[in-house]
């Protein structure tokens, strides 16, 4: 059985109390200079919406995500109501396919086949024999809102990783089946 002299408190020689210390310091230390770059990144990044909207959007997509972006990008270039400019990232031509493929970040496809092309007040597919279809775009959460001229509204879902929109997804106007659309050739 233990008596009680078995039983001692520890206490921490001046050595230990002195690299106790010196720990917490230097936490709270970086934790201050984190407080402090976060304030000023916040300044920056302010500052440069005002000054450079362009390389502000630029860099709030690449620092935090598309998806941040594209509500950034929504609220800046006015995308709450429908406009006949399509949002530059969605300008150009698309592949379409049945099923989703697996590409390589940033990669365009080369060969465009069964295209569809976005542009301003306009999209343009071959199915429907070449003939342009007036639109307008707006942009609601993490979906473009294609709107046609008088018929209807479609969503195009924007699927993006990380700082990069891979691909589009959305069912064409006419058609029932969904589509993954990819970049290609311009």
């Amino acid at each position: 059985m233990a008596t009680s002299g078995q039983w001692r408190t520890y206490r921490p020689g001046r050595a230990e109390l002195a690299y106790l210390g010196l720990s917490v310091a230097a936490i709270a230390l970086y934790f201050g200079v984190l407080h402090t770059l976060d304030g000023r990144a916040q300044t920056y990044f302010e500052e440069l919406r005002e000054s450079d909207p362009d390389l502000y959007l630029s860099q709030l997509r690449e620092s935090r995500s598309f998806e941040a972006y594209i509500e950034e990008y929504r609220v800046m270039k006015g995308y709450d109501t429908f406009k006949p400019a399509a949002p530059s990232f969605l300008v150009g031509r698309w592949t379409m396919r049945s099923e989703p493929l697996r590409l390589n970040p940033g990669t365009t496809l080369s060969q465009c086949s069964d295209p569809i092309t976005f542009d301003y007040g306009i999209l343009l597919m071959l199915e429907t024999g070449g003939e342009a279809l007036r639109v307008s775009y707006g942009i609601e959460g993490q979906k473009v809102m294609v709107k046609e001229a008088g018929i209807a509204t479609f969503p195009v879902d924007l699927i993006s990783y990380g700082a990069r929109l891979d691909h589009i997804e959305f069912t064409p106007p006419g058609e029932t089946e969904k589509v993954y659309a990819y970049n290609c050739a311009r």
